[in-house]
């Protein structure tokens, strides 16, 4: 391999020095246009968070007439709050909590799927990622009807079995209760990258094992978890990166029960009740929370490159291995079936149900929804979700095509900064990027704050998903090809759109289809950013849900439902009947 990539060397190189000087003035144009939106949305917003927490006083922007360089804020947030004493301790031990529950989950449901008999396996694959499609927000209000101390179904039903008092005997607004629903919400994630690491890990050091008189579980402790380790060690941390950054979770079930974790401390810091924001010490906050998630960026690039040094894969040969669960495949199944019950079906039921009888089993009506359809505020955040959803996917897409382009087919300055600038989103709470959007364009005032086409720009940030599947697609489309068309005399732009393009399609599908779905179910950063005017139906959701309005609210989350349903089938057709190929 190394022979092979020297002597490829020399040909990429001219490539990039031909292709540069064949651009023209539209690609050097969009390319740089693409370069320049990327340190934008991405660099601008954590810049304009710097300035803020270093300037006074706290409740100025950074640059209105009056405010000054200080260190109050840092000052005032670390050492005369409980930040540091409560906040940080909730933080780790709910996000420490949480991956625990996630990665044992979902460790165990990808070895029964990828590496058992287990029957039915494609539809279970299926359903195990349905939640994810689902917005936190709506998840969460549906465990709040299953398991709320009083009214909860799950409790009503176990009192009535077992003869107890109320409230009880479960309590959701706990912290053991806040880390368990985490955790489950997170298990799809998790589940879809390790089930690629088992997908293609060669069985044939197992089979060796088995061989050599090793029982099962010794196989499995010795040589399986060590051939796996790189492939664990790095969803392990992108998880808890997500767990960090979660916000829905700790708001509708954190917050009643007083449990303060960083997210929910910024957004509340961000809305005091009897006074004015406090700026410099809500940005003074979010650089220890920003420092975490760019810390655990950083090992997880390293684990995902040492990753590469460790596939398993060989040969046209290869054929994954799959244990026979002979006794243990009742308790399988068992556990699969309690999963997509708590984690999918439960929550789908008792959403539908209330948003049909509004808590009542008297009868059946239309009620929370003719009330929904009148309102106001519903049909405008329908158009939002929508609107906003859809350009910032397309807008992804098409900025993280001409990034990863131009990083692999161009040597340019500063094109490692771009390469990070796009990969460190990922890494970026969504909260702070509310936060940060909402303070660059307070200072400058450009006429976008408090519109749809700011939530546009602040969910425009998350070019890391477009960047690195169109650089995974382009790495297998060989330079030669766009040579080619640059030989018979084809315009770099005409390259891009007759050769580039169709081969990218599936890619770029790919990208704006995860990217429509994160959009639909983001609910931190309109919350953050939210105004009259820019409403989506995640802030609706929980607007009703602070009313106690709990019909409407349910039939919203029933609405949002039916939205995503069909984008299962547009993913199980266009993306997960590929599964073995990434």
């Amino acid at each position: 391999m190394a022979v092979q990539a020297e002597e490829a060397a020399p040909i990429v190189r001219a490539a990039r020095r031909t292709r540069r000087g064949q651009l023209g003035l539209a690609g050097s144009l969009l390319l740089a246009g693409a370069a320049a939106a990327a340190l934008y949305l991405v660099l601008a917003p954590l810049l304009a968070l710097l300035f803020t927490a270093f300037r006074g006083p706290s409740d100025l922007l950074p640059f209105e007439p009056g405010a000054h360089w200080t260190f109050d804020n840092l000052v005032e947030v670390y050492v005369k709050t409980p930040l540091l004493s409560t906040v940080l301790p909730n933080t780790a031990i709910f996000v420490l909590g949480s991956v625990a529950v996630t990665f044992f989950t979902a460790f165990t449901l990808a070895w029964l799927v990828e590496r058992t008999d287990l029957p039915w396996r494609t539809p279970i694959f299926t359903a195990v990622l349905f939640p994810l499609l689902v917005p936190g927000i709506v998840i969460a209000f549906a465990w709040t009807l299953l398991f709320a101390p009083n009214a909860g179904w799950v409790n009503v039903a176990l009192r009535a079995v077992l003869g107890l008092d109320a409230p009880g005997p479960i309590n959701i607004f706990s912290m053991p209760g806040l880390i368990l629903c985490q955790g489950i919400a997170s298990v799809p994630f998790v589940f879809l990258l390790l089930g690629a690491a088992m997908r293609t890990m060669n069985p044939a050091l197992e089979e060796a094992s088995s061989a050599s008189g090793a029982r099962p579980l010794t196989t499995f402790l010795r040589v399986t978890l060590p051939v796996l380790r790189p492939g664990v060690l790095a969803p392990l941390i992108l998880a808890t990166l997500v767990a960090l950054e979660q916000f829905e979770m700790p708001l509708i079930i954190g917050f009643p029960a007083r449990i303060n974790v960083f997210a929910t401390r910024l957004y509340f810091d961000l809305n005091p009740e009897d006074e004015l924001p406090a700026y410099g010490r809500v940005a003074a906050a979010a650089l220890l929370f920003l420092a975490a998630a760019v810390i655990l960026l950083i090992v997880y690039n390293h684990l995902i490159r040492r990753a590469e040094r460790f596939v398993t894969v060989t040969g046209k040969g290869y054929r994954p291995t799959r244990y026979a669960l002979g006794r243990w495949r009742l308790p399988a199944l068992a556990f699969v079936g309690l999963y997509l019950a708590v984690g999918a079906i439960l929550p789908s039921i008792v959403l539908v149900w209330t948003s049909f009888s509004g808590g009542s089993t008297d009868s059946l009506n239309l009620d929370a929804y003719r009330a929904l359809f009148a309102d106001h505020r519903f049909w405008p955040a329908v158009g939002n979700t929508f609107i906003v959803a859809g350009l910032s996917a397309g807008l992804i897409t098409l900025i993280g095509a001409l990034l990863a382009w131009q990083i692999l087919r161009l040597r340019f300055p500063g094109r490692r900064l771009l390469d990070a600038v796009s990969f460190m989103s990922i890494g970026i709470p969504s909260v702070i990027t509310g936060f940060a959007v909402m303070v660059l364009h307070l200072t400058i005032p450009i006429g976008l704050y408090g519109t749809v086409w700011i939530l546009v720009l602040a969910y425009s940030y998350r070019l890391a998903v477009s960047s690195r599947l169109s650089r995974a697609s382009l790495m297998q489309i060989h330079a030669e090809l766009e040579e080619a068309s640059s030989a018979s005399g084809g315009r770099w732009l005409d390259t891009v759109r007759r050769v580039v393009l169709p081969l990218l399609a599936p890619s770029l599908l790919a990208s704006f289809l995860l990217l429509f779905i994160v959009g639909f179910r983001e609910f931190t950063i309109p919350l953050v950013l939210q105004s009259q005017d820019n409403w989506v139906l995640s802030v609706i959701m929980w607007r009703l849900q602070a009313d106690r309005q709990t019909a409407q609210a349910a039939a919203v989350g029933t609405l949002i439902l039916l939205f995503v349903t069909p984008v299962i089938f547009v993913l199980r057709r266009h993306l997960l009947s590929r599964q073995g190929e990434s």
